[in-house]
């Protein structure tokens, strides 16, 4: 059987999809099972032992990815991305079962059209995971816990030694990763507040060392950030600790003792490598969505509504309310050596 899963973009949203695969192969195991998606994402799925190949939207657009897609003759689509683009190229595929989301108006794309459930069946998988795992229901697999993983590689491995090595530090040292930014200004935590974070942190841990996390393009933005602590919060900040890519960063992020940050690909990348994680939700995230956890007893998963009703801004997210939180977190986390 030749299957095709298809989740467009956005890194979280395809680490999350990922939890459908080990299912699949369980169910179909001499499946060959294709993963589409945009090819810039596709590195959060490198070294996944359920797929056989990735497959990428062409840059001609639509009409040449679906000439592209009907040459593999795939018996099953599912289609989590479930926009109109991608519900073509279900329709289109050839394919005998075509599984995707309920849509008015893409339902008729799809052999089974699938509404998303307004309940979750366990508090830590979450609807993030839960609506994903509900794509398998018209193929007779049932709901059960799975959570996604990040897979890393000997070499990716030894190179995140060498870049603790390179920055005087190791995995002896109580290293917590911060995911400092968002990836947009209304999925960022106000950087006044991190900055009294980072302030909590280093005063409960004074022994721990800091990695700031985030793009090239938010460097102005970690100096405004930077320039706001005090000196001994700098002296724990590895200010010049820099990642190449998300491989890097994940590789860093294992060998940490916990990450503490903004919710975002950063933090689906942390839990999925079963490291203690402390995320902070934007206003406009709604917490069940995405607050899964395979480690329930450790991990925390904060939003301004835990402490002003109603709200739906950051003003509101005083960071006094974190602390009480943050600092049970880090003692989970963290033992003294």
């Amino acid at each position: 059987m030749k299957i095709l899963i298809i989740q467009k973009k956005f890194m979280g949203d395809v680490l999350v999809t990922s939890t459908i695969l080990p299912l699949l192969k369980k169910k179909y195991p001499q499946s060959e099972i294709s993963f589409l998606l945009e090819e810039k994402h596709a590195q959060i799925l490198l070294g996944n032992p359920y797929i056989d190949q990735f497959l990428f939207f062409h840059k001609e657009g639509l009409k040449k990815t679906i000439s592209q897609l009907k040459e593999y003759q795939f018996d099953l689509v599912i289609d989590l991305y479930s926009k109109i683009e991608t519900a073509m190229i279900t329709f289109f595929s050839g394919a005998k079962t075509k599984i995707g989301f309920f849509k008015k108006y893409t339902q008729f794309f799809y052999t089974h059209a699938v509404k998303r459930s307004t309940q979750v069946k366990s508090k830590n998988t979450t609807f993030g995971i839960e609506h994903r795992l509900q794509m398998l229901e018209p193929l007779g697999i049932t709901f059960q816990e799975v959570f996604p993983k990040v897979y890393l590689q000997k070499d990716e491995l030894a190179k995140a030694h060498q870049i603790l090595s390179e920055n005087g530090l190791s995995t002896q040292d109580n290293l917590i990763m911060i995911s400092t930014f968002g990836s947009s200004e209304e999925k960022t935590y106000p950087i006044e507040y991190m900055a009294e974070l980072l302030e909590y942190i280093t005063d409960y841990k004074p022994e721990a060392k800091i990695l700031c996390n985030y793009l090239p393009s938010q460097r102005e933005l970690f100096e405004a950030l930077y320039s706001q602590l005090s000196e001994k919060t700098k002296a724990s900040i590895v200010k010049n600790f820099d990642t190449k890519n998300l491989r890097e960063f994940a590789a860093v992020t294992s060998l940490c003792k916990c990450l503490i940050g903004n919710e975002g690909g950063a933090t689906n990348v942390s839990k999925s490598l079963d490291i203690p994680t402390f995320t902070i939700f934007s206003p406009h995230i709604c917490i069940e969505d995405w607050a899964w956890s395979s480690n329930p007893n450790v991990d925390k998963f904060l939003h301004v509504t835990d402490f002003v009703e109603s709200s739906k801004n950051y003003s509101d997210f005083k960071p006094i309310f974190l602390k009480p939180d943050l600092e049970e977190f880090l003692d989970a986390a963290i033992v003294k050596n």
